[in-house]
């Protein structure tokens, strides 16, 4: 897929999740809830602005420390781990 649709296709994601459009399923904690919201909101500023290029990396730490408290987060936590080191720079 080129990048042009990826995108286009995590623009359409973030929007629909911005304008409540989707939600996420099951039960959350409300502190899990907020890191989600707050890294969907960083996502947006990257609609906005295509200027960035990348998620500011407190949106990413306060994520990923949020998730970790909570044992039935440890799966994803960790997959998100392994993306982000697939675009890891030098």
């Amino acid at each position: 897929m080129d990048k042009d649709k990826i995108r286009n296709r995590h623009s359409k994601i973030i929007n629909d999740y911005i304008n409540g459009d989707v939600k996420l399923q099951g039960d959350h904690p409300p502190e899990v809830m907020k890191a989600i919201d707050s890294f969907f909101m960083a996502g947006k500023m990257m609609v906005d602005y295509p200027e960035m290029e990348t998620v500011p990396g407190e949106y990413i730490d306060n994520l990923l420390s949020t998730m970790v408290k909570y044992p039935k987060y440890n799966s994803l936590v960790l997959d998100l781990i392994q993306i982000l080191k697939r675009h890891e720079t030098p």
